[in-house]
């Protein structure tokens, strides 16, 4: 099976791109059948892997706008990077999976795994632009993925809620957290692979 192979179990094989694909809103999540379950899949067979978001360009009109038709990475950093420190503090927190993926429409803030040992929780706060769906917790044990979905319909248009997920941690290797909007947007941060 290639998930053994040396390559994809090297720290530097990042992951998978996330585009938003497809593009008829025939799945409730973007590119849910092709990038969300590979990047649980990958979580599943291995270390940490994630999913960057990208976008196929290829060739542009003067009249094209590209920042409202491609997803963004939005990474956590502790401060604006100075010009002398070059790209690592952007490189360290992507290649450590301190960064969420979105659509622009729904934004993450001050995410986190909370507690230790069983009893953890997942603390996310959401801001939206159009009226909310649901948010669901998403985790794997190494064999299979499961999911806590949480009803988000109560949330207005440009609204912001704190979602506290308490989870019992126990055989489970990773979790993560994304949340999706009526209009079909979402925004997903990367597995957090649980320490005992």
């Amino acid at each position: 099976m290639w998930q053994t192979h040396p390559h994809f179990l090297s720290d530097r094989f990042a992951g998978a791109s996330f585009q938003s694909l497809p593009v008829d809103q025939s799945e409730k999540r973007i590119c849910e059948a092709r990038c969300l379950s590979l990047l649980d899949d990958m979580n599943n067979w291995a270390g940490p892997k994630y999913l960057i978001a990208e976008g196929d360009t290829y060739t542009k009109s003067p009249e094209d706008e590209t920042y409202p038709q491609l997803e963004v990475n939005y990474v956590k950093l502790d401060r604006l990077p100075k010009f002398t420190d070059g790209w690592t503090p952007v490189l360290d927190a992507l290649r450590a999976g301190n960064f969420f993926v979105t659509s622009g429409e729904v934004l993450l803030h001050d995410y986190a795994v909370q507690g230790s040992g069983a009893k953890r929780t997942f603390v996310a706060d959401v801001d939206w632009t159009w009226p909310g769906e649901f948010v669901e917790l998403v985790w794997g044990d190494g064999t299979k993925t499961d999911r806590q979905i949480v009803s988000a319909t109560s949330i207005a248009p440009f609204g912001s809620h704190h979602y506290s997920i308490p989870f019992d941690a126990t055989g489970k290797k990773w979790v993560r957290f994304a949340a999706w909007d009526s209009a079909g947007d979402g925004a997903f941060t990367q597995p957090v692979h649980l320490r005992p």
